[in-house]
């Protein structure tokens, strides 16, 4: 049995076993239940273990011979969390991670269930787990975790978390209750996530871009922009990436972007895929990068980062990037009926205008499904709408062949868009999902691509209706 990354050996008495092996087998028995009805298994199997045993989350942890690494943040948690994996994989560790994006400390749970045997212990010897930013300090508490990776702090979910420095407290609680040694892989071009002081004493690596992009940054993205975390003064960029990403300085108090240990120098698309080119302090990797998108950027960023912190030597790094595929609904390309389904999560307007250059750049002709709900998974405050600049898309309103809108806040898109200076005529308005989804189908020709932008539960509820209706990945596709 291992130890666990606070130093000690989980030790049970013959009650705390049979409870423990019992929670086990309650959340096993739950999960292949909640499946054969159809409803996935993530939450409510490790809901019912925790009730039962509220230690099983540490007691599974602590079997892990390298411990976890979480992955935070607003924004790119499941495809850094997935790139990684790939690359610690390629590398020889046995990884266990929450695939299914359950987050929650019962979602984690499910994950360790899942993977463990009947009697409790685990096959794997490392856990990669992407975490919700409001579950991260008591998350970092109960696993005790060797490595933490914090993506950025974007405006989410405003009925649940309130404003940017909300989450910025509770990532930084999640720093402090680390324990000696854990090192912290972070973004260097978030000034929210390089303003947080304190946390461990173990080593800081920072990430980011060095390269010049062509200006992306419009009316509502000058919005974006965050005070100086430490003086609340106005920052100054030198240059923009991606809403208030870049390169910063504060003239009042001196706090700047720290220097990056994993930066990208160097990027270009080719067929599909983006040529990267990094320094890794100091050394070059070079790879071909199946993904595409200024976030994904990031994404590859952190999980090399954090797979270099691990001592994961550059040749390795660069063979786990080559082999990344799409996460689940994020930029993954679907075939159906001899069409090309592209599907891009947005559930923030930052996510959202990040993608939007994308959707701009469909050729000849752009085919466009946007979905949004607001469930409590989403977030029930749609005002964020508002930020995203959509006038991206009136911009190229005359290659726009088809827009169909839909969800249960399918009107407030449609004004939106409206607004954003699109015609009426062009929005079509679609309140049940599936006809929404048949109706942009019917409106895309055969060859071409139709995009679609999903909010979480909307996404979930589009994937598997394209499930039903025979999706799958195109033949035409490079791997």
């Amino acid at each position: 049995m291992g130890k666990n990354r606070s130093g000690e050996m989980p030790t049970t008495g013959k009650s705390q076993k049979l409870k423990i092996i019992s929670s086990v087998w309650l959340g096993k028995a739950m999960m292949a239940l909640t499946r054969l009805l159809g409803r996935g298994g993530t939450t409510l199997p490790g809901r019912a273990a925790l009730r039962l045993y509220p230690g099983l989350l540490p007691y599974l942890a602590g079997h892990l011979r390298h411990g976890s690494l979480l992955v935070t943040g607003t924004n790119g948690k499941t495809t850094t969390a997935a790139l990684l994996t790939g690359i610690l994989r390629k590398a020889g560790y046995r990884c266990i991670y929450n695939q299914s994006g359950s987050n929650m400390a019962w979602g984690v749970t499910s994950s360790l269930i899942g993977a463990s045997s009947w009697g409790g212990k685990l096959p794997g010897d490392l856990a990669v787990m992407e975490v919700d930013e409001g579950a991260f300090p008591a998350l970092v508490k109960s696993l005790h975790p060797r490595g933490m990776v914090l993506t950025n702090i974007f405006s989410d979910q405003l009925d649940r978390y309130g404003e940017i420095d909300a989450i910025q407290k509770a990532i930084g609680k999640g720093l402090e209750a680390a324990g000696e040694g854990s090192f912290q892989v972070i973004n260097a071009d978030d000034p929210s996530l390089a303003g947080i002081e304190g946390g461990s004493r173990g080593e800081r690596w920072y990430f980011g871009l060095e390269l010049e992009l062509a200006p992306e940054r419009s009316e509502n993205e000058a919005g974006h922009s965050q005070p100086c975390p430490r003086c609340r003064q106005k920052l100054h960029y030198d240059q923009r990436f991606l809403a208030h990403l870049g390169r910063y300085r504060c003239p009042a108090c001196g706090f700047k972007r720290p220097a990056p240990d994993v930066k990208l120098v160097g990027c270009s698309t080719r067929r599909g895929a983006t040529a990267l080119e990094l320094l890794v302090r100091g050394e070059p990797l070079r790879t071909l990068f199946p993904l595409i998108g200024t976030y994904n950027l990031y994404n590859a960023l952190a999980a090399a980062t954090a797979a270099a912190a691990m001592g994961v030597p550059a040749a390795e790094i660069k063979t786990g990037l080559e082999s990344a595929a799409p996460s689940f609904g994020r930029m993954e390309r679907l075939a159906l009926k001899g069409r090309s389904v592209l599907m891009a999560l947005v559930k923030n307007a930052a996510g959202a205008n990040a993608v939007l250059p994308t959707v701009q750049e469909q050729q000849p002709e752009i085919h466009l499904l946007a979905a949004i709900n607001d469930k409590i998974a989403d977030g029930t405050d749609v005002s964020w709408l508002w930020d995203v600049d959509f006038e991206r898309l009136a911009a190229v309103a005359e290659r726009i062949k088809g827009l169909t809108v839909t969800g249960l806040r399918v009107w407030d898109l449609a004004v939106r868009l409206k607004y954003a200076g699109l015609a009426q005529e062009t929005i079509r308005v679609e309140t049940d999902l599936k006809q929404a989804l048949l109706a942009a189908l019917e409106r895309t020709p055969p060859g071409a691509t139709l995009f679609v932008m999903p909010n979480y539960t909307s996404m979930l509820a589009l994937r598997r209706l394209l499930n039903n209706l025979g999706a799958g990945q195109p033949y035409w596709e490079e791997s």
